[in-house]
């Protein structure tokens, strides 16, 4: 999934230690063909105080860190161009290094080099995301960049954001939570750094839970993400429970020991049989499990940062405030003769094989691979097959949660009494 070379991510890392708060800071600034108002002016006649980000406006303006329009306007609406971007996270920096730019289109006499070249020497500009050794200084920022580039940022404050990017950009169990995750229309480089910027609250999705990393964002955004910015940079990531689900996930394959409360014991846990063959009992096959992704329903509401993907919060209000959580396993099932997923499940440990299927609605949100059925022989002797089903288990003190595979691989967890 996220298959970024070691040595480049060495080098990301070193970046990332050394160099990015910028990233996040993205307030923009007047276009190059525009003269800014003074930097003292903290409102604008286009932003009144009805308007959803007046606040957030006016905070960034006292701060120095946007300016309005000669007219005395802000453009809430405009979208924010890398130049802009730039030149509002060199004002956050104002550092005194800058790395000579070697982007064809922007010469010596553009008014953010200097922005860009202090961006290259605190690191939320690099060459290597730019193509032809272009920059492309008009072009509006994408959610996706700006997710790296605010990420890179926490990593400069922070370094072990650095190495959360690092995990979840080398692992194969790394999963964002976004509809573009197995959907496409996502840059798989960018993942992980949407899924910081996700976890931190830095962005969000839409009411269809899509992202939009294609997407762009306007003045008036990038002021509320600027006011989140400086509050999240001051926090570790161990501060946000999506990010430490996510971490979780891409070391383990599950968040179980974040979102429950159950711990390991002296036993492995389900990092012991990812991928491990387990051999159904009335031989109709034989699965491995692939991730095993917890949400806590034990309350009235449901928690975790999977829950949207997953858990569907109308139709299955029933299973709610029961003092239980939904396991989201998902499977890699060979079948040794044409058999529905009903029949599979009659013939196994519990937690390798379900016949309760994901919510209809998420399985087409979200790209989700699953069987439309459970009676109707839809597993096909030949061929493999990798779907998710839906389990459970509850949080009663004592109690255990565990499976093996064929080779006695063991994963063990328990609720403490």
């Amino acid at each position: 999934m996220l298959h970024r070379k070691l040595s480049n991510n060495n080098l990301m890392v070193k970046a990332l230690a050394t160099s990015i708060m910028a990233a996040a800071l993205v307030i923009p600034v007047a276009t190059e063909n525009v003269q800014a108002a003074p930097v003292t002016k903290t409102t604008f006649k286009d932003v009144t105080k009805s308007h959803w980000a007046y606040e957030s406006i006016k905070q960034v303006a006292e701060k120095g860190l946007v300016t309005g329009y000669e007219d005395g306007t802000y453009k809430p609406s405009a979208q924010v161009t890398r130049a802009e971007f730039a030149t509002f996270l060199s004002r956050v920096f104002d550092g005194k290094d800058r790395t000579t730019a070697k982007f064809t289109d922007v010469g010596s006499s553009h008014w953010a080099i200097d922005a860009i070249q202090e961006g290259l020497a605190v690191g939320f500009v690099q060459e290597s995301d730019f193509t032809n050794n272009k920059f492309e200084p008009n072009k509006p920022m994408t959610r996706g960049e700006m997710s790296r580039w605010l990420a890179i940022g926490l990593a400069h404050a922070n370094p072990e954001y650095a190495k959360v990017i690092e995990e979840m950009a080398n692992s194969n169990l790394t999963i964002i939570p976004i509809p573009e995750f197995y959907g496409g229309g996502v840059n798989k480089n960018d993942l992980p750094y949407i899924g910081v910027a996700l976890a931190t609250g830095l962005l969000s999705g839409y009411e269809d839970f899509s992202f939009k990393p294609n997407g762009n964002t306007t003045r008036a955004e990038v002021a509320t993400i600027l006011i989140r910015f400086m509050d999240t940079m001051k926090k570790a990531p161990s501060d946000f429970t999506g990010l430490k689900e996510l971490l979780e996930v891409a070391s383990t394959g599950t968040n179980i020991l974040t979102i429950s409360n159950y711990k390991k014991t002296k036993y492995t846990g389900y990092e012991g049989v990812l991928g491990k063959p387990h051999t159904y009992l009335n031989k109709t096959g034989v699965a491995t499990i692939e991730h095993a992704i917890f949400i806590d329903t034990t309350g009235p509401k449901p928690k975790g940062i999977f829950k949207d993907m997953f858990f569907n919060e109308k139709a299955d209000a029933v299973l709610l405030n029961k003092g239980t959580y939904r396991i989201f396993y998902e499977y890699t099932f060979k079948p040794s003769r044409d058999v529905s997923l009903q029949s599979v499940s009659n013939g196994s440990d519990m937690h390798f094989a379900s016949d309760v299927m994901v919510d209809k609605s998420k399985v087409e949100m979200f790209n989700l691979s699953s069987p439309k059925t459970t009676s109707k022989n839809e597993f096909l002797k030949g061929e493999t097959y990798r779907f998710w089903a839906l389990n459970g288990t509850n949080n009663q003190p004592g109690r255990e949660l565990s499976s093996h595979t064929d080779d006695g691989s063991l994963f063990y967890y328990e609720v403490p009494k």
